[in-house]
């Protein structure tokens, strides 16, 4: 009979593989730690929608040019969308004209954009005792005889461009709504007109010489 291995001598051995076994995985994980990426294939990195063009931008950008890039718009440019014109309170009277007739459908636009934007500060009846008003007691009323005698495009860029501690809401409402609100003021000073003038202090009698 063969004489049986020795079982001391085969688990040594079953060891030493093992532990070799290990080593070769260790090594294998941790070396891609170490080792840099992988490179491009050369047909992704080298097709030509990869590199771009260049160009002189002399060339490109020297007035007259046929190359010429696209350049900035002239001053005044109205954008093709209908965007605003340029226009400040100097000049409103003369650039810009109320569209809409004051009619019961623009009044009732213009009430629903003004509940948000102008009562906070202004009141719902626009005489300047908003819930902000109350504590700027410098808030115009715009049923006061000043706003009463301001005309339509000056109200309508003031809503545009703000003044003082009024912020502008030209980013918040479109050119259409903001002559909606104007036609809505004009409602409200038209139900709450303007106290009358304090009637002028009449001359003191001259006092008798003595």
């Amino acid at each position: 009979m063969p004489r049986p291995e020795n079982v001391s001598e085969f688990r040594g051995r079953d060891t030493k593989l093992a532990r070799l076994a290990a080593g070769v995985v260790a090594f294998i994980l941790l070396s891609g730690f170490t080792l840099p990426g992988c490179p491009w294939f050369k047909m992704m990195k080298y097709q030509q929608s990869r590199d771009g063009y260049s160009y002189d931008t002399d060339d490109y950008d020297a007035p007259g040019s046929k190359m010429a890039t696209m350049r900035m718009p002239v001053a005044g440019t109205v954008p093709i969308d209908g965007g605003d014109l340029p226009v400040t309170l100097l000049d409103a009277d003369g650039l810009v004209k109320n569209p809409h007739p004051q009619d019961p459908v623009s009044v009732a636009r213009g009430q629903v954009l003004f509940v948000p934007f102008c009562a906070p500060c202004h009141g719902p009846a626009g005489h300047g005792d908003g819930p902000v008003g109350k504590l700027f007691p410098f808030v115009l009323s715009l049923t006061a005889t000043q706003a009463v005698q301001r005309s339509d495009p000056y109200l309508y860029t003031m809503i545009r461009n703000g003044r003082g501690l009024m912020p502008s809401y030209g980013s918040r409402v479109t050119q259409a709504e903001r002559w909606d609100i104007v036609n809505y003021v004009r409602s409200l000073q038209a139900a709450s007109p303007p106290p009358p003038a304090p009637p002028a202090a009449s001359a003191a009698p001259a006092t008798p010489g003595r």
